[in-house]
């Protein structure tokens, strides 16, 4: 019954609660039921821990775990009306309990009463903001209740949290897309022939894989709005996409007129002009733009490609290696090693040219095989 993207934390989460149970209780049968529901728990046996954890209750009814494990019990065995009288008779006796309004929400949440999921979970993170569980479920709650808006900030907090979470990442990519496709609805109601509306589409199709109708729109949104620089970086990027590059240096012209140091729009720029045969104007545009660039790796090759190409052999090898050292992309890896295989051999370095085929050989070899490490 428990979302199976969180079930693992939560099996954890009792583990780490019974380890309190033990401490506080105080009488040895208690401990013995507690220690035998628990190991039950871990077998994957909630009926018999029920069994257990009743005892406890009947023999230490006012010691709070002993409900919460119960809860624990009832909830995992799909009883999540009986769970959620436990839990909060747990609630009644501490209220001060860890994770006890967390399983509350996860249980109210599985019966659909959104409401007392969402207190509950709001009580949790009072206690402690940064439990990316609550966070996660906050977020789970609202998506099901229609509030993608509300959803997001606690999963974008769940997500900082736990960056490599990919079932977080999932449900937020989930809020922010509802939001936007919200917010389109609205924008065309308000004005259907907005800029905004214009470039809303011409995304949609360029992610839909229709280039000509995405190009058309946001040729469209520029017509109503030709003062935003990233229209243009957006429509040159499709032209590049279907090789049209006299438009696409056109778009990124414009956008430089805009922006001046645009970095993106300048590297673009000397980038064509290096793959096309100027590589002299490609160079003094990139040396310009790879500094600027947040990833520099493409702008460093480039450079490096269009010095390889006016014969200024030292310099590209400067670059080129700056390239392989700047987080590359396998496709900026595996062409600056040919690059350096070429140019080492003209500057007559021959065992480091034969280093740099190695190790093109071995990205060969490594995506053939990709289960050998």
């Amino acid at each position: 019954m428990f979302d199976s993207a969180r079930t693992s934390w939560v099996l954890f989460l009792v583990v780490c609660l019974h380890g309190s149970a033990l401490a506080l209780a105080q009488d040895a049968q208690v401990v013995e039921a507690l220690r035998l529901g628990a190991g039950a728990m871990h077998e994957g046996k909630p009926e018999e821990a029920e069994r257990y954890f009743r005892q406890v209750i009947t023999t230490a009814p006012q010691l709070p775990v002993g409900y919460l494990d119960l809860g624990l019990a009832l909830l995992k065995e799909g009883k999540p009306a009986d769970a959620v009288e436990s839990l909060r008779h747990s609630l009644a006796l501490d209220p001060s309990q860890r994770g006890v309004h967390l399983f509350l929400g996860i249980t109210s949440y599985q019966l659909n009463k959104l409401d007392d999921a969402r207190t509950a979970l709001k009580e949790e993170l009072q206690q402690d903001a940064t439990n990316t569980e609550a966070l996660t479920w906050l977020g789970i709650v609202e998506l099901g209740a229609g509030n993608a808006d509300a959803a997001v900030g606690p999963l974008d907090e769940a997500a900082r949290l736990s960056p490599k979470d990919v079932d977080i990442l999932d449900y937020r990519a989930k809020a922010h897309s509802q939001v936007a496709a919200e917010s389109y609805a609205r924008m065309q109601q308000i004005d259907p022939d907005s800029w905004h509306v214009h470039r809303a589409l011409a995304q949609n199709f360029a992610d839909l894989g229709k280039t000509p109708e995405a190009i058309g729109e946001y040729r469209v949104a520029i017509e109503k709005q030709p003062g935003n620089p990233d229209l243009y970086e957006a429509l040159g990027n499709l032209y590049q996409q279907v090789s049209q590059f006299d438009d696409a240096i056109h778009a990124y012209e414009q956008e430089v007129k805009l922006s001046p140091n645009n970095a993106i729009a300048l590297y673009n720029l000397g980038k064509i002009d290096v793959e096309r045969g100027d590589p002299a104007a490609g160079v003094a545009l990139l040396r310009k733009a790879a500094p600027l660039l947040a990833h520099p790796a493409p702008g460093y090759f480039y450079l490096g490609l269009g010095l390889v190409k006016l014969n200024q052999n030292e310099e590209a090898v400067n670059w080129l290696e700056k390239s392989l050292a700047s987080a590359p992309s396998d496709f900026v890896k595996r062409s600056a090693y040919f690059q350096l295989a070429r140019v080492y051999q003209r500057l007559h370095r021959q065992a480091d040219a034969d280093k740099a085929l190695a190790n093109l050989k071995a990205m060969k070899v490594s995506e053939q095989n990709p289960a050998q490490p």
